[in-house]
């Protein structure tokens, strides 16, 4: 039977299961006579499309549906990840999602098939963890990009994550996400600059926002007149960087 053949990917899948790195917290196996007796009747691609077109099914059940699929037919599209990234409704749903991704890099991987998901698949995640208050997430995916085989090559990537933080005030998780970025080769660019400028202002350290311009203009980066203006346009107070 072909499920007894010794091929590549199942013998990355079964390192895969010896490390535990698809059990996600839940009996995955205690699912497959389910599977199984579904696929013997429906071609192999069918669970995925129904999962997707039916709302219903859950984060968590979605990952199941695509680890079966992943065992038995290989990577899985994009898109399916896609739409389990927007179905995720809390941080550990994600979190089961992002471990589905690297398990599917990996099987893309021994079908030598080295490309990274689009920057779309990336800004999805990261916008819908944060979605969910989850930006121990979206960090997790842009840190470790190349293990999910995820797109981190843009400062697009990062400016989500700032702004989240900008907007809570954390202005230390705010600079410490835009020098990770500067630090693996992101060019910062004037959007970025009015990221930082703003969320500085606005949580009472313009002395902050002068400086990050001065660095921006130093390292030849333009500043636009509407970053400066917003600095000047507020009250020079000085508190506490968060």
């Amino acid at each position: 039977m072909l499920g007894q053949q010794t091929t590549p990917l199942l013998g990355l899948l079964r390192k895969l299961e010896a490390q535990n790195i698809w059990r996600m917290s839940y009996n995955i196996l205690g699912q497959q006579q389910q599977y199984s007796a579904a696929a013997a009747v429906a071609p192999a691609a069918e669970p995925a499309a129904e999962w997707i077109d039916n709302p219903s099914v859950s984060a968590q059940e979605a990952v199941k549906i695509l680890v079966h699929q992943i065992q038995q037919s290989g990577p899985i599209k994009q898109r399916h990840l896609q739409v389990l990234y927007r179905r995720c409704q809390t941080p550990d749903d994600l979190d089961k999602a992002l471990k589905l991704t690297r398990l599917n890099y990996l099987a893309r991987g021994e079908l030598q098939q080295h490309k990274p998901f689009s920057h779309k698949t990336s800004q999805i995640l990261i916008h819908q963890a944060l979605n969910v208050g989850a930006p121990e997430v979206a960090q997790k995916a842009l840190k470790h990009a190349s293990e999910f085989g995820l797109s981190h090559d843009s400062y697009k990537e990062f400016h989500p994550l700032m702004i989240y933080y900008s907007k809570q005030g954390h202005l230390q998780q705010m600079f410490e996400v835009f020098e990770f970025m500067r630090g693996h080769g992101r060019r910062p660019g004037p959007e970025t600059c009015y990221i930082l400028v703003k969320g500085c202002v606005d949580h009472g350290r313009p002395d902050l926002a002068e400086l990050t311009i001065r660095e921006f203009e130093q390292n030849g980066v333009r500043v636009r007149d509407g970053t400066k203006l917003y600095l000047d346009q507020n009250p020079r107070s000085v508190g506490c960087c968060t």
